[in-house]
C-alpha cells in the first residue's frame, strides 16, 4: 500500500512557528481533500464496472466495508458522493450538502441546470463550509422550483409527523423522526433564537446549542395534565445519597440534586423490603412570590455575562435544600439550564455577597487568568 503523503513525526511540530504551522495545517487539508477526491474517483469507476459482483461480493458497499475497512454508513455515504461530479475537491459534510441540494430538484430541472447549480455550490464551498452552505443550497431550490411540490389533499389532511425514541441505559434519550413543512418551520422558528450563541466566548458547536435549546423548550413549556396531574419525573433515591452524592441511581446523584434544586418533590416513605409505606405531599422547594422576588433581584441568569432571560432559569439552592439549605432569596440564585449544570458539576462557586450574587471560578481557571 502507497500512502499519499509522508507523515512528519510529531515530535518536531513544537519547532514550527504558529504562521507555519497554520500553513502546514491548511496544505494538509488540501491534500486530504484531493485523496478523498481520488477515492471517490475510485469508487465510481468501480461502481461502472460492477467490480462488486465480478468478486463476489453482493453489493458495492459490502466490497467497501471489506476493503476498506469502513462501517456500512461510511460505505454508503462514499458512494452517494462518488455520484456527485464537482470540479473541485470538497470535504465530504460539503459533498452531502450538494447531493441533498440535487435530491430535492424536481425532475422537471435538466442537467444543464443541475449541473450550473452543482458549480455555484463548488465555488461556494471554497469559502464556505457545510452548514454555511446549506442557506445557498436551499435558495438554487427555491429559485429552480418556487412552488415546490404540490401536497397531495390526503398529505394535507394528514401531515407526515413522525417521533420515536428510546431510553438508554444510562437514563439518556436517543430520539429521530420527521415533521411536515409546517411544523418543521414552526419548531425551527421557536428553537432559532433559544440556540444563539450565549456570547462571543461561547465555544458551543450548532449542534449542542440546538440541543441545549430542545432542552430549554421542554423545561419552559406548558405541559398538559395526566390523570389529574401535570407530568412529573419519579426518582427513587435515599436521602443519604442526595445528601453526599454517593451511591447507585437511575440518574446520576449530582443530576438529581441539581433536578431538586426547583422542583416539586414528594417524599416517600420505604419499608425494609422497598415497599412504599407512606407519601407525603408534594412540597414546593420554590413558591411562586420567592420566584418572583428572585426575578427582581437577579433580572436574569446570575452568572457572570449571561442574559438569559428569567422565564428559561432555575431557582438554584447555593446551599442544597438536602443539606439543610433555606429556601430564602438569600439562598437562592437565578441560573440558566447551562450554567446551573456548571454550578453543579464542576469547581464553580457561588455566594450571596451584599446581597447579591457572587461567583467563583475553579482553580485551574483563575491560575490561567492569572
Amino acid at each position: 500500500m502507497t500512502a499519499f503523503v509522508e507523515k512528519q513525526p510529531a515530535a518536531g511540530l513544537w519547532r514550527l512557528g504558529d504562521a507555519e504551522l497554520l500553513g502546514q495545517l491548511q496544505d494538509a487539508e488540501v491534500v486530504l481533500r484531493q485523496a478523498y477526491a481520488k477515492v471517490l474517483g475510485l469508487v465510481a469507476e468501480a461502481d461502472a464496472r460492477g467490480v462488486a459482483e465480478r468478486v463476489g461480493y453482493p453489493s458495492l458497499s459490502e466490497l467497501l466495508r471489506s476493503v476498506l475497512l469502513v462501517s456500512k454508513r461510511e460505505a454508503k455515504q462514499r458512494i452517494v458522493h462518488a455520484a456527485v461530479s464537482v470540479p473541485v475537491p470538497l470535504e465530504p459534510e460539503q459533498l452531502s450538502v450538494i447531493d441533498r441540494v440535487l435530491r430535492e430538484l424536481p425532475p422537471h430541472v435538466d442537467q444543464t441546470e443541475r449541473g450550473h447549480a452543482v458549480e455555484i455550490l463548488a465555488e461556494a464551498a471554497q469559502h464556505l463550509d457545510a452548514s454555511n452552505l446549506v442557506p445557498l443550497g436551499r435558495e438554487i431550490v427555491n429559485r429552480l422550483d418556487p412552488d415546490g411540490a404540490l401536497p397531495s389533499e390526503d398529505e394535507l389532511a394528514h401531515p407526515r409527523r413522525e417521533f420515536r425514541y428510546d431510553t438508554r441505559r444510562d437514563g439518556s434519550v436517543r430520539f429521530q423522526g420527521c415533521l411536515d413543512a409546517e411544523t418543521g418551520a414552526l419548531l425551527g422558528a421557536i428553537l432559532s433564537p433559544l440556540a444563539k450563541p450565549h456570547d462571543a466566548h461561547d465555544t458551543r458547536s450548532l449542534t449542542e446549542r440546538q440541543g441545549d435549546a430542545f432542552a430549554e423548550l421542554l423545561e419552559t413549556s406548558s405541559t398538559p395534565t395526566e390523570g389529574g396531574e401535570r407530568p412529573h419525573i419519579a426518582v427513587t433515591i435515599p436521602l443519604t445519597t442526595l445528601q453526599n452524592g454517593l451511591g447507585s441511581t437511575e440518574l446520576a446523584p449530582s443530576a438529581v440534586r441539581r433536578l431538586a434544586c426547583d422542583a416539586n418533590v414528594i417524599p416517600v416513605v420505604l419499608g425494609s423490603n422497598s415497599e412504599p409505606l407512606d407519601i407525603g405531599r408534594i412540597s414546593y422547594t420554590v413558591p411562586p412570590h420567592l420566584r418572583r422576588a428572585l426575578i427582581v433581584r437577579d433580572k436574569h441568569c446570575a452568572f457572570p455575562g449571561c442574559r438569559r432571560r428569567p422565564s428559561t432559569c432555575h431557582a438554584h439552592h447555593i446551599t442544597h435544600w438536602a443539606n439543610g439549605g433555606d429556601t430564602a432569596l438569600t439562598n437562592l440564585v437565578l441560573l440558566c439550564g447551562m450554567h446551573h449544570r456548571l454550578i453543579h458539576h464542576s469547581g464553580w462557586t457561588v455566594r450571596i455577597t451584599n446581597g447579591r450574587p457572587e461567583f467563583t471560578p475553579p482553580n485551574w481557571l483563575r491560575r490561567g487568568s492569572g
